[in-house]
């Protein structure tokens, strides 16, 4: 009998998963495992609120593999160099003709793989692994010379064009035969595993499991996404579709997003501007493939690793803390902490903040979004740091730069909330409470940490030495 053994890694799902559909298909017999590398987790500044995500949202997957009579066995290992010996002995103690894996991007995932790969062939068992986290497979989505697009607006037209309407989505498999394996002294328990402390609050807000993803994935574009343009931009208003936590885990899949836009909504400009952000997701995605080095802390432009970042701790803290003086930063400062997860938004005011306003390393802000962010994912969270910082490609002209205030104003013009966040500044005025003044900043509320004139001024003379070289 064809065993077959499924690795899950970021597609926490059974529905629409490659991976999983193909071992079902090609034998009665399937296995899957699952290997956590709290080391590594670390190393990649994974945030706690993810890692307890991922910890609820195996639950959800076990139970479902159940239903199919696949069990899912856990693992623990320090880091990936470990996982090649591991996964060898697996696959020769059950016996195991095929494996199974959905691909990683990253260059430290990519490496990992590689190596896995090679004990496969070492031992003489077949692998096949799929495109999974991609809309459009890489190198697919070219220039007319050949090259990967640099800007976001031509890469989309190119990938519009080859996206069908509606994708191909794999059907969760029908039951296997359930069998009875050997116990492997290596093997773990899921409560043995090494999983970080996660209040009820947040864990409520975002409920784990495919069903909730899909079902959140539904209502958004039944109820929500016809006034996305409108509102997507206004913090106090659940506009946007709160799905990228389940994404960047692989609860639910972009390709069941882009199904979706098409098949429970009426084609409009919200839709396509939803359509639009999955695909800057893609864009990202793909930069990350091409230029991978961006994984290695490295601007995209060469050309800025010679700006002289400032150092300062103190300021840093105070950002990281929402404690800037700045009413709609501190806000969003501390919806990043109180929910791990923070409005789009706001991430491009307080990442052009950080780097303009403060002149402080882009990348400090990037691996505190990434230590904190639900839904962090290196490949857009680096499009989304670099594009603030005038590092990456297509990134905002350095001249570019938001002013906090003026944001404030615009978006959340009667303070909603700043109110909500920010609760000592809750008896301002709607004209008050967005920059409050030395007479009415209440005591303990910092004042601001910077003249913004001052530091738009400095960004933009640091900036333009760089151009003129």
């Amino acid at each position: 009998m064809s065993h077959q053994l499924v690795w899950f890694r970021n597609d926490l799902r059974v529905s629409d998963n490659p991976a999983l559909y193909h071992a079902c298909e090609q034998g009665k017999a399937v296995s899957a495992i699952y290997i956590a590398t709290p080391q590594q987790w670390r190393e990649h500044d994974e945030a706690d609120v993810k890692i307890d995500f991922w910890r609820r949202n195996l639950l959800c997957l076990q139970n479902a593999l159940a239903e199919l009579n696949i069990e899912l066995h856990f693992f623990q290992v320090d880091s990936y160099q470990q996982i090649p010996l591991l996964i060898e002995k697996i696959c020769q103690q059950w016996e195991i003709e095929r494996l199974h894996f959905n691909h990683e991007y990253p260059i430290n995932e990519r490496l990992r793989d590689q190596n896995v790969i090679d004990s496969c062939r070492k031992i003489t068992v077949e692998y096949q692994n799929y495109h999974d986290q991609l809309l459009l497979p890489p190198s697919t989505v070219r220039t007319k010379t050949g090259t990967p697009f640099k800007v976001f607006t031509p890469f989309a037209k190119e990938a519009k064009q080859q996206l069908e309407q509606s994708l191909y989505l794999y059907p969760t498999p029908p039951s296997q035969i359930a069998i009875t394996l050997p116990e492997l002294a290596e093997e773990s328990g899921l409560k043995d595993i090494i999983w970080p402390n996660i209040s009820q609050d947040i864990q409520h807000f975002w409920p784990a499991g495919e069903h909730h993803a899909f079902s959140r994935l539904v209502n958004f574009c039944q109820k929500t996404i016809g006034n996305y343009k409108q509102h997507r931009d206004i913090p106090s208003l659940g506009g946007t579709s709160r799905l990228s936590p389940y994404l960047a885990s692989g609860i639910i899949s972009v390709r069941q997003c882009w199904n979706a836009s098409w098949q429970y909504c009426e084609p409009n400009d919200s839709v396509h501007v939803w359509q639009n952000e999955l695909l800057w997701r893609e864009f990202y995605k793909h930069v990350l493939i091409d230029y991978p080095y961006v994984s290695r802390h490295k601007p995209w432009k060469p050309l800025t690793e010679k700006i002289e970042w400032r150092q300062n701790e103190q300021e840093l803290m105070a950002w990281q803390q929402g404690q800037t003086g700045f009413p709609l930063i501190d806000a969003a400062m501390r919806q990043l902490l109180a929910r791990g997860w923070m409005h789009n938004r706001l991430r491009m005011v307080t990442a052009m903040f950080l780097s303009k306003h403060l002149l402080l390393d882009w990348r400090l802000g990037e691996r505190w979004f990434m230590q904190h962010l639900i839904d962090g994912e290196l490949a857009a969270n680096n499009g989304g740091w670099q594009w603030s910082a005038s590092t990456g490609t297509d990134s905002v002209p350095y001249f570019r730069i938001f002013n906090p205030v003026t944001q404030s104003k615009r978006f959340d013009p009667e303070g909603e909330f700043i109110r909500h966040y920010v609760p000592e500044l809750a008896h301002l005025s709607d004209k008050e409470i967005h920059m409050p003044t030395k007479m009415n900043r209440p005591r303990g509320y910092p004042e601001p940490m910077v003249d913004l004139s001052v530091g738009r001024n400095r960004a933009l003379a640091t900036f333009k030495l760089l151009a003129e070289e």
